[in-house]
């Protein structure tokens, strides 16, 4: 058994708005607004001009190793705060992201600058796409059985607004233009109980499917992968990849903030009545895709659902699906 202890959310200051997006991208795909396409409100780590600007890999890597290390620092600091505890007290951090690389990774720069101890157990997680806030749940999850004395920190960050490709006029990239964001979030989970809880957590790779999400990496770097098959693959298989996982009954919900078409995917394949992924509806309105971290965003507001069992999901490459049982205890 493990509970989150406290959340922690940082985004950017640069707010993309529908009508900014839509007016950039339309520079690139001039009958984007005539197709009928919306794009949602997300937040960059630079101006819009800069974002959809032409650099080189080196470019963007240089603007991740300024922002992200920030942008986890502020979530990391709320999530202590909202726990009570002090770095100090942090026994493991497991970090995720997949649209920058830093080495030493993320970890380090955050053990130095907030004081984690020279002894805390480092776990960094990467190339999981938008699984991988699911997958370090997981990973804390595991860990708390052994020692359910300690306390783990899950940090992601995801700076998405760096793999737009302004010269690629794939499908692809222009959907990823209009829905990924840039942001951070992090929760502490303890052996404790109470508040919500996670009371089993699970993978699945569902086989032949390893071309339909995640990135090419070329010269001028990640160029997104974003198969339109995989809404109708997660409606058909996703049925049978919960099959023997959790109670079979949910009270809640929550989902990665993938978009309208992976949630009405999810559900319909799994029967569920209209209304019942408000919270990841509401997330992505608020702050687009954030990949890793939108399954953090989405359950750092489930403290707020009634009592009774929950699901987490999230998807990425392979395809694979995380999810996670969860307990909402009575106050």
């Amino acid at each position: 058994m493990s509970r989150f202890a406290g959340f922690g959310m940082a985004l950017p200051d640069h707010e993309l708005t529908p009508a900014a997006s839509l007016a950039a991208l339309s520079q690139i795909w001039p009958h984007l607004r005539s197709a009928g396409l919306e794009a949602v409100t997300r937040y960059t780590v630079q101006p819009v001009d800069q974002v959809f600007a032409p650099r080189s890999l080196g470019e963007r890597m240089r603007v991740y190793e300024e922002e992200a290390p920030r942008l986890a620092r502020l979530a990391v600091e709320q999530a202590l705060a909202a726990a009570g505890l002090q770095p100090e007290q942090i026994d493991v951090v497991i970090s995720v992201s997949c649209t920058g690389y830093m080495v030493p990774a993320l970890d380090v720069r955050l053990a130095n600058q907030l004081g984690f101890r020279s002894d805390v157990i480092r776990i960094p997680l990467t190339e999981l796409g938008c699984s991988g806030g699911g997958a370090a749940i997981a990973a804390a999850h595991r860990h708390l059985r052994l020692e359910p004395r300690d306390r783990v920190l899950v940090v992601c960050v995801e700076l998405c607004s760096l793999t737009f490709q302004p010269g690629d006029s794939s499908v692809d990239n222009m959907t990823a233009a209009m829905v990924f964001g840039d942001g951070a979030a992090a929760t502490v989970l303890t052996g404790e109980q109470g508040g919500l809880e996670v009371v089993a957590t699970g993978s699945r790779l569902i086989a032949g499917t390893d071309r339909l999400l995640g990135f090419d990496l070329r010269d001028d770097g990640f160029h997104p992968v974003l198969d339109r098959r995989l809404p109708r693959l997660i409606e058909h298989e996703l049925a049978g990849a919960l099959a023997g996982f959790g109670e079979g009954h949910f009270d809640f919900l929550a989902v990665h903030a993938g978009g309208p078409r992976i949630f009405d995917a999810v559900e319909t394949g799994l029967g569920l009545i209209p209304g019942s992924l408000v919270p990841s509806r509401t997330a992505f309105t608020r702050y687009g895709n954030l990949s890793s971290a939108s399954l953090l965003f989405v359950l750092a507001e489930l403290p707020k659902a009634p009592p009774g069992l929950g699901l987490g999901l999230a998807f990425g490459p392979g395809v694979a699906v995380e999810m996670a049982t969860l307990r909402r205890s009575p106050e």
